[in-house]
């Protein structure tokens, strides 16, 4: 008779550790554990509270009372404090060419703050900003949601709490970087999206006894009183005692914020220039962009004719790009005809390689004789 409770404890043991291993879609922290944990942070995608400080796109800050970070946004949010939401970057342990660095014109930015060498991991934290919130709203004092205290752990420091979360073993599941403390009882509550520790009180009471070092009880659902503290960007509740509880009724919702819109590529200069005159025959046209480009969008989209010419038949080319500098050359595979009107036509649907758009125009400029 043994055989199939053994058989189904290990199957329990199965579900619940499947469970525990999908990825939290969201971790909901703080800036300071952001500053303080950004290797176990980054490329998470994340909800601090903050406030925006600075008024340029270029070199805005999320400033919480404890600690700030860079935010990188198409238009900075409004002013007072509020739920930021994106994906956090440790820039210090990405390369100089990894894509992710590509909108905004990140690796510029980077460069300009750090022109002698790239920043060490750790130095420049980033927010890539995909939407915002309102703060939570004010909440029970005695009771307040495990979330609200683990967005806004200052607002709580040092009072007396009853939190309601699930069980989640002494970490068990990498809710959260490392404990706070060194204590004899320690476990991890989370709800939502969020989780913070419960230090020096037994999981134990009249009913059930949790091991913390075991998966099988992760999920059951309790209350926790203690008092909250703060430190090195954790933070944990002192605990007193613990209690089963049921499962809230929560109904969370997120709003919908749509991306922003990549930039558009832009060309800085040309040469020849727009109306050039004397332009030798076996001239190459070269361009400069603002942003890289991606060259399979090109293909069908350069068209080079004579103008006032009998013949509109497009003249053969090869065309270049060089991601290093963000510039596209231009080779004819015969030179131009002497004293000829030459248009370069770059026609829709020509895009970095983020995506935004370069505008269509077209470049004239006039050839010499020789």
């Amino acid at each position: 008779m043994r055989r199939p409770v053994l058989a189904l404890v290990i199957a329990c043991n199965l579900m619940v550790a499947h469970a525990g291993a999908q990825p939290a879609a969201r971790r909901a922290t703080t800036i300071a554990a952001l500053r303080s944990y950004p290797g176990f942070f980054h490329q998470q995608t994340v909800s601090v509270i903050g406030a925006v400080k600075g008024d340029r796109v270029e070199t805005a800050l999320l400033a919480s009372d404890e600690a700030t970070i860079s935010l990188v946004a198409r238009e900075l949010p409004r002013d007072g404090k509020l739920e930021a939401r994106g994906q956090f970057l440790d820039i210090g342990r990405m390369s100089p060419e990894d894509p992710r660095l590509i909108p905004f014109n990140l690796v510029d930015r980077v460069r300009t703050k750090y022109p002698e060498r790239w920043p060490r991991p750790g130095e420049e934290l980033v927010l890539m900003l995909s939407g915002t919130l309102p703060p939570p709203p004010p909440a029970d004092a005695a009771a307040p949601p495990l979330r609200t205290v683990a967005l806004e752990p200052a607002r709580f420091e040092g009072q007396r709490l009853t939190i309601l979360g699930q069980f989640r073993g002494r970490n068990l599941f990498g809710d959260l970087p490392e404990a706070p403390v060194p204590a004899k009882f320690q476990f991890v509550l989370r709800s939502s999206d969020t989780a913070l520790w419960v230090m020096n009180v037994q999981p134990k009471g009249k009913t059930f006894n949790f091991d913390p070092t075991k998966r099988l009880d992760a999920g059951r659902w309790v209350k926790v009183q203690g008092t909250v503290r703060t430190a090195k960007g954790l933070t944990w509740l002192e605990g007193t005692s613990i209690a089963l509880a049921t499962a809230p009724a929560e109904a969370a919702t997120d709003v919908a914020i749509a991306a922003p819109p990549a930039l558009p590529v832009d060309v800085l200069f040309s040469a020849p220039t727009e109306g050039e005159t004397d332009v030798r025959l076996v001239e190459r046209v070269r361009l400069q962009l603002s942003r890289d480009l991606d060259p399979a969008s090109l293909k069908q989209r350069v068209r080079i004719t004579y103008a006032k010419a009998t013949s509109t038949e497009p003249l053969a080319f090869a065309a270049n790009y060089t991601k290093e500098n963000r510039a596209l050359e231009i080779r004819m595979t015969e030179p131009f005809e002497p004293f000829r009107l030459v248009k370069i036509e770059f026609l829709e649907g020509i895009k970095g390689t983020d995506g935004g758009a370069l505008a269509p125009f077209t470049l004239t400029f006039t050839t010499g004789g020789s």
